[in-house]
């Protein structure tokens, strides 16, 4: 189906426009999140030039070997040798994919809402959300398994022929599920949607069986043998993730466990309430179920792990906005012009105004360890929180980094300073306790970082 050539220009420029953005949000904030990202860029730098580092067990290295590694080499080839430069250059990737998400979600709605507009609608709600605008300038990988969730769907809203598309989509799930295992719950919604294409009982069962089989499939490569290549077991850090996650109910954040109704009592954060009217709206479209099954099923399956972050919906959403533009469409047809278009448009805004969480990245932990890499060389340095600082991306390899507990208490930074020439904390947690701890070790004050909103950073160094 061709896409009139009006369309096609507002799409291509929103695309176009969002790419650009994300870009330069890239290389503006070099700073890290929570330290997922930074977890993916260390074992890029790993297997690109084998910087020393070890892989948390639980993390399948699906992502850094097939979108992270290859950046980096390239870069390096072309010349780039700056730490910072590589880094912005591994976004790169993922900016793209979060474009390819933009069109898909175009894509998906001329599919399943049968018109270019609501499907325009759709996309530009999703385009200018901040949650795919701004973790789209990340190297967080779910911006990669949303790209496959959504051309598992596409393959799924296509027309029939034989189960190779159902076992595709299947296959394209089970890299999701490595890409990040929480991801598997649209396995669910997905099997779903397939069997609502079906002829009879028999043929949807038929489908539905040919997208689990195809994640089998697909599951035996990229966590059977991707992980035996990494771990020389298969499946291993599958089950550490498990026994991590689901046995344990552990987390590495420094809140563990949320209630059940997280999600929900925190919807204003991630989700616009302008679009409230029109997903209920979207009720009574029928052709709005496939899109409410896999906002819905996988929102519920979330809510019953026991660690949520807003941007675990990154894959829920461009489902959420299809959902929403059928009920706008739906509204528009029905004569309520007006109040369709005032609820989109507040939407957009309203959606975009999260943006700002960037400016809280840790550009000023970041700033203190580029700061830290050629004196440091040689020497220990303790850091509070080292994701913060990117780790051992910014320091020589020679450097050893000691982790100072968060948050730090006054025998935390005794034990620290017996062991380091340099310490970098918090200025904001340098109480009259720890700043007497550093004195009377005679650690002096070195250096004092603040960039944007990141948490400023007060740099130390012994014997000075």
């Amino acid at each position: 189906m061709r896409v009139p050539s009006r369309t096609g220009s507002l799409l291509g420029a929103v695309i176009v426009l969002t790419t650009l953005a994300r870009l330069v949000l890239a290389f503006a904030f070099p700073g890290f999140v929570a330290g997922d990202d930074v977890e993916v860029l260390q074992a890029g730098f790993l297997r690109a030039f084998g910087w020393p580092y070890r892989p948390w067990e639980i993390r399948n290295l699906l992502i850094p070997d097939l979108l992270v590694a290859p950046v980096l080499r390239l870069a390096a080839a072309l010349g780039i040798t700056s730490t910072p430069a590589l880094v912005s250059a591994a976004s790169v990737p993922f900016v793209l994919l979060a474009s390819l998400n933009v069109w898909l979600v175009f894509r998906l709605g001329r599919r399943w809402l049968g018109g270019d507009r609501p499907a325009l609608l759709a996309a530009v709600l999703y385009a200018l959300h901040w949650i795919p605008l701004g973790y789209g300038s990340t190297v967080y990988p779910r911006t990669a398994s949303t790209a496959c969730i959504l051309l598992a769907a596409l393959l799924l809203s296509g027309e029939s022929g034989g189960f190779w598309r159902e076992g595709l989509a299947g296959g394209l799930v089970a890299v999701a599920f490595a890409e990040r295992y929480s991801e598997g719950i649209f396995l669910l919604p997905l099997a779903a949607v397939a069997g609502l294409r079906g002829e009879d009982r028999r043929g949807r069962a038929a489908r539905s069986a040919a997208v689990l089989g195809g994640f089998l499939g697909g599951a035996l490569l990229t966590s059977g043998l991707e992980e035996w290549l990494t771990w020389g077991r298969p499946f291993a850090s599958l089950a550490a993730f498990a026994r991590f996650t689901l046995i344990e109910r552990r987390s590495s954040s420094l809140v563990a466990s949320q209630p059940w109704y997280w999600y929900l009592w925190r919807l204003p954060k991630w989700l616009p309430v302008t679009l409230l009217p029109l997903l209920w709206r979207a009720r009574r479209v029928r052709a709005a179920l496939p899109a409410a099954l896999c906002a819905l099923l996988p929102l519920l399956l979330l809510s019953g792990i026991h660690h949520k972050e807003l941007r675990y919906l990154q894959g829920v959403l461009p489902f959420v906005f299809l959902a929403a533009a059928a009920g706008a469409w739906s509204l528009w047809e029905g004569g309520r012009r007006s109040a369709a278009a005032a609820l989109c448009a507040l939407s957009v805004l309203v959606g975009f105004k999260g943006i700002n969480f960037l400016a809280q990245k840790s550009m000023p932990a970041v700033q203190a360890a580029r700061a830290l890499a050629g004196p440091a060389r040689g020497q220990t340095v303790a850091l509070v929180q080292p994701w913060a600082f990117g780790g051992t991306i910014y320091l020589h390899p020679d450097v050893e980094v000691v982790e100072i507990p968060y948050p730090p208490t006054a025998p935390d930074l005794e034990r620290a300073a017996e062991k380091a020439r340099w310490i970098a904390v918090y200025r904001g947690d340098l109480a009259p306790d720890l700043a007497s701890v550093l004195d009377r070790r005679g650690f002096t004050p070195v250096g004092d970082f603040a960039w944007g909103a990141g948490r400023p950073v007060a740099l130390f160094a012994a014997g000075r």
